[in-house]
C-alpha cells in the first residue's frame, strides 16, 4: 500500500489546475501590459497638450483678456485632449475590427476546422467600455495642461 509506484494513474485534474494557471498568468501579463499602454498614451497627450498650450499662449492669454473664464479655458483643453483619444482610439479599433476580418477572411478561406479560429468578433459592450476608458483617459491626461493654461496671464501672453 505505500509503494506509490506500483499501480500510476494519471489525474486530468492536476493537468486542468495548472493549465487554468498558465491561463491566469497570460491574462495578468496582458492586464499589465494593457494598463502600461494606458499609462504611457496618457503622458502622450498630456505631454502633446502642454506642447499645444505653449504654442497656443498668446490664443489663451487673448481669451481671457476679452473675458474667457478659467472653467471656458479648462474646457477647451480638456475638449481638445478628449478629443484625440477618442480618435486614436476609434482608428484603434477599427483597425483591430479590420485585421478581425482578415482573419475571418483567411481562416474560412483555408477551410480551417478550428473552432478557435473561427468567426473571431467583438462584442459591443467590449467596445464600448474601450472607448469610455479612453475619453475617461483623454480628460485625466487633459487635466494638467489645462491648469497650466488657467495661469496664462494676459498681459504676460501678449509680449512674446
Amino acid at each position: 500500500p505505500k509503494d506509490e509506484n506500483a499501480v500510476s494513474s494519471w489525474n486530468s485534474f492536476e493537468s486542468y489546475q495548472s493549465l487554468q494557471g498558465l491561463f491566469s498568468a497570460i491574462d495578468i501579463f496582458i492586464w499589465f501590459v494593457g494598463l502600461g499602454s494606458i499609462f504611457a498614451g496618457i503622458i502622450g497627450i498630456s505631454n502633446i497638450m502642454l506642447i499645444v498650450v505653449a504654442d497656443r499662449k498668446v490664443e489663451i492669454g487673448l481669451r481671457k483678456a476679452l473675458g474667457a473664464t478659467n472653467r471656458d479655458i479648462i474646457q477647451m483643453i480638456l475638449h481638445e485632449s478628449v478629443f484625440i483619444t477618442a480618435l486614436a482610439g476609434f482608428l484603434g479599433l477599427a483597425f483591430g475590427v479590420f485585421v478581425l476580418y482578415l482573419m475571418e477572411m483567411a481562416t474560412s478561406g483555408a477551410g480551417a476546422n478550428n473552432f478557435m479560429f473561427r468567426n473571431p468578433e467583438v462584442r459591443f459592450g467590449i467596445i464600448f467600455s474601450a472607448l469610455l476608458v479612453l475619453v475617461l483617459s483623454g480628460a485625466l491626461a487633459g487635466i494638467l495642461p489645462a491648469r497650466k493654461a488657467i495661469h496664462i496671464q494676459p498681459a504676460e501672453a501678449m509680449r512674446k
